[in-house]
């Protein structure tokens, strides 16, 4: 894990987007995008009520302490990026927001479509303040159709989008997936919007245009196959628990728990198929095989003959037995030297402690030295060899570049920013 010195945002010139500047006045839906776009060299400007983003308030909180400083979310979404104060309800603000507007490359908002236009954060406006400008704006259902002005949360997305109709089983009927999915899903696609936007401006004479993202559709890009399997074959995939949806069907049980864990075995953990073979004789090995090891039984599995629940249930039976008592790691390996697909299931805590994403360099460690701390960050998403990725620091306190961005990009004065200050605009 290579260290980071201190500093916020660290510098990043050799980054695809270093002399960018990007203003973000995003919610969940945005914060992850504008990071991103940060991470590959843009200036990223987070613009905040005087009391802080209310992101802010969002846990789990460093030492479980609740406060605008020791969120751990708002930590992870806004790292590297300059925070300054802007009371877009009073109109020195506004004027003030759209000074910041129109030396900037791109704007990050999540506004329903009209609501922001009372303190001039619209997307119209914006446009009217800066046309160079790519205006990203990142809502629950676009800024079309009849859905457009409803409420969402991730759940909902996650629900609307389709995505959730593919967790769960039967028994237990749809599931949300633990982690915010359908918001990782719009910032990433909203990212992608961006960078694709700015190049295409150098084409249209410097102009720039709305990027419209959907978290619904987000969230319904995100489903493999399932869209087609219905418009072709008229099946609904749906949740199949420990078992793999295949064209509406549910196929064998492929997660098996172990003595440490779970590992993730196809085709009831290799049983089924091509490795039948090898795997039965694994099994033989350790005499657990039970009747598997008879020819019949070799022949049927090998030549993927349909099996009847009874003998389904056998053969799980037998790989959840033999998996049991033995490690993850262990299993794997062997595996996969004979050829079958295993992998084992990482929790949080292994993924951190993966040798091969050490390898890879791939966490960073991020100094807070407000707090005298330094934490394990996420790396790279993707590495770029000539204009590379670079995590840019921890995520700002409230109006910690105030002074700075207003002084340095806006020009003002320090009795222009001390007038600011007293009025209550910063």
């Amino acid at each position: 894990m290579p260290d980071r010195s201190d500093g916020v945002p660290l510098p990043h010139p050799d980054g695809p987007l270093s002399g960018y500047r990007v203003v973000d006045i995003a919610d969940e839906k945005g914060q992850l995008c504008a990071r991103l776009l940060g991470e590959l060299g843009a200036d990223v400007i987070k613009v905040e009520p005087r009391a802080g983003d209310r992101t802010r308030a969002n846990g789990p909180f460093f030492r479980d302490e609740e406060g605008r400083e020791s969120s751990l979310y708002w930590w992870a979404m806004n790292a590297g990026k300059r925070s300054v104060t802007c009371e877009l309800r009073l109109e020195a603000g506004r004027d003030l927001f759209h000074q910041l507007v129109a030396g900037a490359d791109a704007v990050i908002e999540t506004s329903a479509p009209g609501a922001a236009k009372d303190v001039g954060a619209d997307p119209r406006t914006l446009a009217k303040v800066n046309p160079g400008a790519v205006i990203v704006s990142i809502t629950n259902y676009g800024q079309t159709g009849p859905a457009r002005n409803l409420p969402a949360t991730d759940i909902v997305g996650s629900a609307m989008g389709g995505h959730m109709f593919l967790n769960g089983s039967e028994e237990r009927g749809p599931v949300r997936t633990t982690v915010p999915q359908a918001y990782a899903q719009v910032n990433f696609q909203a990212a992608v919007g961006a960078v694709v936007a700015l190049y295409a401006r150098g084409a249209h004479g410097g102009l720039g245009q709305r990027v419209d993202v959907s978290m619904q559709e987000a969230m319904a890009n995100a489903m493999d196959n399932a869209q087609q399997t219905w418009d072709i074959l008229g099946i609904n995939n749906r949740g199949p628990g420990s078992g793999r949806m295949v064209s509406g069907r549910e196929g064998p049980r492929y997660i098996y728990e172990t003595a440490d864990g779970w590992v993730a075995a196809l085709g009831m953990g290799g049983l089924i198929g091509p490795t039948s073979g090898a795997m039965i004789d694994w099994l033989a090995e350790t005499g657990e095989a039970g009747p598997l090891t008879a020819s019949h039984w070799r022949e049927r599995l090998e030549v993927v003959q349909p099996l009847e629940p009874d003998e389904q249930e056998l053969l799980v039976g037998i790989m959840q037995k033999f998996c049991r008592t033995r490690r993850k790691d262990d299993l794997v390996r062997e595996a996969q030297a004979r050829n079958a697909g295993w992998a084992p299931v990482y929790s949080p805590r292994e993924i951190v402690e993966s040798d091969q994403l050490e390898a890879r360099d791939y966490w960073v460690q991020v100094r807070h030295e407000d707090i005298g701390e330094t934490f394990v960050y996420p790396g790279a998403p993707f590495k770029l060899a000539g204009t590379p990725w670079r995590q840019r620091g921890r995520a700002p306190r409230v109006g910690e570049h105030s002074e700075e961005v207003y002084g340095d990009v806006l020009g003002l004065d320090p009795d222009d920013i001390v007038k600011l200050r007293r009025t209550m605009v910063i």
